[in-house]
């Protein structure tokens, strides 16, 4: 329970600052927190939950699919020119990602024990 916790403390501290600092956003703002979240949930479910702890993918297939939701939703972007691709945002997906990973396997871990 106190790795969970403090990796989420932690990690929701670290993004309001990239948020803030970096992006100049707002965490609350609608458009922007379904972008990250996108990021995050992929990173939940599909590559903590799915492949560093249950082994249900090979990481081979893992990127594979991760890859594939994170350029489609690039391109959702693209084409209703939310935002345009650079350097700050391409580093707050993969935290996002790493985040999110990290909290699904912690999350996974969690519940096995509680069972």
């Amino acid at each position: 329970m106190k790795a969970l916790t403090f990796t989420f403390i932690v990690g929701a501290v670290f993004l309001y600052f990239i948020n803030i600092a970096i992006l100049k956003t707002p965490i609350l703002d609608l458009e922007w927190s379904i972008h990250a979240a996108t990021r995050f949930l992929v990173g939940f479910f599909v590559l903590g939950i799915s492949y560093f702890y249950a082994k249900a993918l090979s990481f081979k297939n893992a990127i594979k699919l991760t890859f594939v939701i994170i350029i489609l939703d690039y391109l959702y972007d693209y084409f209703i020119g939310t935002y345009r691709l650079n350097f700050e945002i391409i580093m707050h997906g993969i935290y996002m990602l790493v985040w999110g990973a990290l909290l699904g396997y912690l999350t996974a871990r969690r519940l096995k024990k509680n069972r």
